[in-house]
């Protein structure tokens, strides 16, 4: 009887090792979708920049509101209350404020705000062009710059190319916003065109065309744009708090109850659209 031979171990060689790739590098923050913090100087950058774009907004609200709040002027409460006044100045820190808080914390602003800033600032600078009355052209300079520098500290820019699709429930909504403000807006430009006295130094149709328009484009966008439909939110609020302004101090009932009435279409197609869960 032949004895069991042990078996062969096999020996398998080693894999070779390999040399590690100096020119490879870790997973950067935008690889693995973490913000990574700015530089100080980057951070202190943002910091100056958006306190100084912020701060002439902000110095509006305040004294307009306060101005609103004890009847000084107290015939343009209409203009306090939205294109001269605090509606304007929403549409303005609503954009400079995500920028800033973006910029501070090294993440990528949102498509939002950047298409609202743009919007806001190049819509105010072509209406200057066509209406350079009470001081609208220095006003947009004064707003352009400290933007503009803005934009240059932020660490990373809003990404603004974005797929287009129409979206079959805000188009609507932000075209009878436009058949409603387009004319009006003219018709604003015209009469700062053409006013004198203390309307000539202080360009209040030329504010509220500079807000409507504003709100208009933001929602056409908003409705062209699937990254950006939350901007109906600004038509919304915009339009609804014009046309209560309207009822509450003295403008003419049927334009103020229209205006209104874009008001609540675009928040109700808003809430349409949340409900559906269509949150592009």
């Amino acid at each position: 009887m032949t004895a069991l031979s042990s078996p062969q171990t096999l020996s398998v060689p080693a894999a070779p090792e390999v040399a590690a790739d100096p020119t490879a590098t870790e997973p950067t923050a935008s690889d693995t979708g973490r913000c990574q913090s700015p530089r100080r100087a980057r951070r202190a950058a943002v910091a100056v920049t958006g306190g100084i774009a912020c701060l002439l907004p902000t110095v509006f609200t305040i004294n307009i509101s306060r101005m609103l709040l004890t009847g000084v002027e107290a015939d343009h409460r209409f203009h306090q209350a939205t294109g001269q006044g605090l509606v304007l100045t929403a549409l303005w820190l609503g954009a400079l404020v995500p920028l800033v808080r973006a910029g501070w914390a090294g993440r990528r602003p949102p498509l939002t705000a950047g298409l609202l800033h743009l919007t806001f600032v190049i819509v105010g600078a072509v209406l200057a062009v066509f209406a350079p009355g009470g001081g609208a052209p220095s006003l947009m300079g004064v707003i352009v710059v400290p933007g503009a520098l803005l934009w240059a500290a932020l660490p990373k820019r809003p990404r603004l190319r974005a797929r287009v699709q129409l979206d079959p429930l805000l188009t609507p909504a932000a075209l009878f916003a436009a058949a409603v403000f387009t004319p009006f807006a003219i018709g604003q430009l015209e009469l700062q065109n053409a006013t004198a006295g203390y309307h000539a130094q202080n360009p209040h149709y030329w504010d509220m065309a500079w807000m409507t328009v504003t709100i208009t484009i933001v929602a056409l966008l908003g409705a062209l744009l699937p990254a950006a439909r939350r901007l109906v939110g600004w038509l919304a609020f915009g339009a609804t708090v014009t046309g209560t302004a309207g009822l509450f101090f003295g403008e003419s009932t049927s334009w103020s109850l229209l205006v209104l009435a874009v008001g609540l279409v675009a928040g109700a197609v808003a809430a349409v659209r949340h409900r559906l869960g269509w949150t592009r």
